[in-house]
């Protein structure tokens, strides 16, 4: 099979703030963050999947518009997949073409039905601490590459605003 011809997989991610400027992230304990997000829907626009999403796995209520910050595309190599749903994604698509956006959390709200990637445990820290986490992993993987250095240059964005 050829991976080039499979279709980049349309996936959003959030950096959404405190008034406070604390961050919405997710400390997995394994060097590396998790930021709220996921797949887009067929025929749902980007901002609504990030909203939509954040909702679902945090109970945060986003002030809208959220602000539109790039688009990326990466391939994803062989190493890629380490869960069994990562491995059935690497069967249907090349890569990932992330859509990520920024804003402001309103409220938090008790989520009564728990979406299967609900986050447990803390979930705002201060933003120097989430570049730092990232800035841990240096020198990023090859395949991961874009998708980190893209994290960063946001990160560092919102904190000097």
């Amino acid at each position: 099979m050829d991976r080039n011809t499979l279709p980049f997989r349309r996936n959003c991610e959030g950096y959404f703030i405190t008034k406070d400027k604390k961050i919405l992230a997710q400390d997995t304990g394994k060097g590396y963050l998790v930021f709220p997000g996921g797949g887009i829907d067929k025929g749902e626009h980007a901002d609504s999947a990030v909203v939509r999403e954040t909702l679902e796995e945090t109970g945060a209520m986003i002030q809208l518009p959220v602000k539109d910050l790039e688009i990326i595309q990466f391939v994803w190599d062989k190493n890629w997949a380490r869960s069994e749903k990562q491995k059935r994604r690497y069967k249907k698509y090349k890569g990932e073409e992330m859509h990520f956006f920024s804003g402001t959390i309103i409220e938090f709200k008790k989520n009564e039905e728990q979406h299967e990637d609900y986050w447990e445990g803390e979930k705002l820290m201060p933003i120097t601490k989430a570049i730092k986490i990232i800035e841990k992993e240096k020198p990023f993987p090859e395949n991961m590459k874009i998708y980190r250095e893209a994290q960063l240059k946001f990160l560092n964005q919102i904190n000097n605003t």
